[in-house]
């Protein structure tokens, strides 16, 4: 499968995005939607989620393009950050596709990628995730009735498998809720209430 529009929108939206080298939580210089630049080098650090607010100097960002060979300098353009979006996300996709699963929604998909691009593939092995994802019910496939039981486990699976990073709980509760959606179950558990 491929990240669909839900998926690189919810990412996006917690990525932060700037066209300008910036600083990220660390100060490891970054651009676009979150994408890396080097981790040899620290700048001001953002505090605040936005990007402008941790933008390096266009002398900074002249010397580090330089020193790392980049070919590109600050400010990239839109189609710049584009490619790095793309190629930034394909290690989650693929990383989700790696998983013998049976089929999952679009936005089943989704929510796993944007949890594995922020958290990295170990975090498709943890217990939590794991349990959530042996649970046939969880699956669009699924056929037969399901009780009012199995619909409470998938749910408290769901918020159990997104409780990961409890400084990044609206993000997890976001994906959580686009895991949910369309199926029979919901996100009625927020994400580490149980």
């Amino acid at each position: 499968m491929n990240l669909g529009t839900g998926g690189a929108n919810l990412i996006k939206s917690h990525e932060g995005f700037s066209l300008k080298f910036y600083g990220d939580p660390v100060g490891y210089p970054t651009v676009g939607w979150g994408h890396l630049i080097t981790r040899n080098r620290t700048y001001t650090k953002n505090t605040t989620g936005n990007a402008k607010d941790s933008l390096l100097t266009q002398a900074e960002a002249n010397a580090l393009s330089s020193s790392l060979n980049l070919g590109y300098t600050s400010p990239i353009s839109q189609s710049k950050a584009n490619t790095f979006f793309a190629e930034d996300t394909a290690d989650a996709v693929t990383a989700v596709n790696s998983l013998s699963l049976p089929s999952l929604s679009q936005s089943q998909f989704d929510a796993l990628v944007s949890l594995t691009f922020n958290g990295g593939p170990g975090v498709l092995d943890t217990k939590d995730v794991k349990a959530m994802l042996d649970y046939k019910q969880i699956y669009p496939d699924f056929h037969g009735p399901i009780s009012k039981n199995e619909l409470d486990t998938c749910s408290k699976l769901v918020s159990k498998a997104f409780s990961y990073d409890r400084n990044l709980q609206r993000r997890r509760n976001q994906e959580a809720t686009l895991f949910c959606k369309g199926r029979k179950y919901t996100h009625k558990y927020p994400v580490y209430t149980l």
